[in-house]
């Protein structure tokens, strides 16, 4: 919530006018002020919180198993299971998909295990990649979890949390004792990893090719594994895809299907209605074999219903009640998507579909998350706070050069 009331100062007052959930924020950020008047409470409550973290750590430093100085390469002949800890957002686990089938066509007997988060839980629970599934939860559940861990008794641990993290450190100290722990972006904590990449220290490439650096602990060229791993996808979640793309297809097989996702994680990232709207008039004037998909999350499910409205064909909504995996069967098979929120970028480029994504000017998210393979299709806002100054003509140019390049960048 916190990145939400940050930008608001920022928006323009007509904006402001405009959108209804932007009035809502500021209500609620006006709220919170009369609550810590001066300076919003979230952020002494995150200060605090770091405060505390940081002094756990130096009460138990002393405790905290250092790297091995002598550590080689692990033979993943000589190991048998293998414990990720991913606990983050979707994005961050798709991204993850190309270092454990890396791992996996290499030492096909590993059992590979997760600990993931509740919000990516949907994409991995009936994932063939895991062994086992964990979740952390940041709340009591987490200690039986954490014995769960112990009792596989991991060959080794592998930190994927791309940032010097307290909770991420005790993680791999304590679910795996005296096994080695792997870890990538650690600065601070390197010292206590056996192996740690750091793909910040000047390094500006894609955040799949960093991650997969991970790999060379094992043993494993990280350029010959492939960067394309898409989520597991259900059969049946296949079949409904192809069901509703086959009713909405008319007599027209060889139509183009454009994925539109109005959803985002954050309301920062929400690309305003009315630009949709003009978005989809400009393309279905264009492109006259062209069919519209709008995509969207439960809550925004009405926005989605009001754009479809406004058209009296080839646009047409998602069913109800989709499930994340159903999404990213439907993404599959789609010639494009278009969409501001980074974890559908992910998916659709794991199936090597073509993406035009919304980014803010944030250089480091940029340029570490953006459309992976794709010289062009990223467009990018005027501002580091939000995506709402991005113009429909930036995203038309976009789209424009991601069709005219359409076969060379899907595969």
């Amino acid at each position: 919530m916190s990145a939400c009331l940050n930008w608001v100062p920022r928006v323009d007052n007509g904006l402001k006018n405009r959108s209804p959930q932007i009035k809502c924020v500021i209500a609620w950020r006006r709220y919170l002020r009369t609550l810590c008047p001066g300076r919003l409470w979230m952020g002494k409550l995150k200060s605090i919180e770091h405060g505390i973290k940081a002094a756990v750590f130096r009460l138990f430093q002393p405790t905290l198993k250092r790297k091995r100085k002598d550590f080689t390469a692990i033979d993943g002949n000589s190991i048998s299971r293998v414990l990720f800890l991913r606990p983050e957002k979707i994005g961050d686990m798709v991204i993850s998909f190309p270092v454990f089938d890396g791992l996996k066509e290499r030492y096909p007997h590993l059992k590979i295990s997760i600990l993931g988060s509740p919000r990516s839980y949907t994409i991995i629970k009936d994932d063939p990649r895991f062994d086992k599934v964990f979740l952390y939860r940041k709340n009591l559940r987490d200690l039986p979890e954490m014995a769960s861990m112990r009792r596989e008794k991991y060959d080794c641990v592998v930190d994927m949390i791309c940032d010097d993290s307290v909770t991420a450190l005790f993680l791999s100290q304590l679910a795996a004792p005296g096994r080695p722990r792997i870890g990538v972006g650690k600065v601070k904590f390197r010292d206590y990893y056996d192996y740690n990449y750091d793909h910040r220290m000047g390094n500006t490439g894609h955040i799949i090719d960093n991650t997969l650096k991970l790999l060379e602990a094992f043993g494993i060229d990280s350029d010959r594994v492939s960067r394309y791993a898409s989520p597991h996808v259900a059969k049946s979640d296949t079949t409904e895809a192809e069901k509703f793309l086959g009713t909405i297809a008319d007599g027209h097989q060889d139509a183009l299907t454009i994925g539109l996702n109005l959803s985002a994680g954050s309301i920062t990232r929400v690309w305003e209605d009315s630009k949709c709207r003009e978005f989809i008039h400009c393309i279905l004037s264009t492109y006259q074999n062209c069919r519209v998909v709008i995509l969207t999350v439960g809550q925004d499910r009405a926005r989605g219903e009001a754009l479809v409205g406004g058209f009296d064909s080839s646009v047409y909504h998602v069913p109800p009640g989709l499930s994340l995996t159903g999404a990213a069967a439907l993404i599959s098979q789609l010639d494009l998507l278009v969409t501001p929120d980074t974890s559908l970028v992910h998916i659709a480029r794991a199936f090597k579909v073509p993406v035009v994504g919304l980014y803010t000017q944030f250089m480091k998210n940029f340029l570490l998350w953006r459309p992976y393979g794709q010289e062009v299709g990223a467009v990018v806002s005027g501002n580091d706070y939000n995506v709402h100054d991005i113009t429909v003509d930036q995203v038309l140019a976009a789209f424009t050069q991601v069709v005219d390049g359409h076969c060379g960048v899907r595969g």
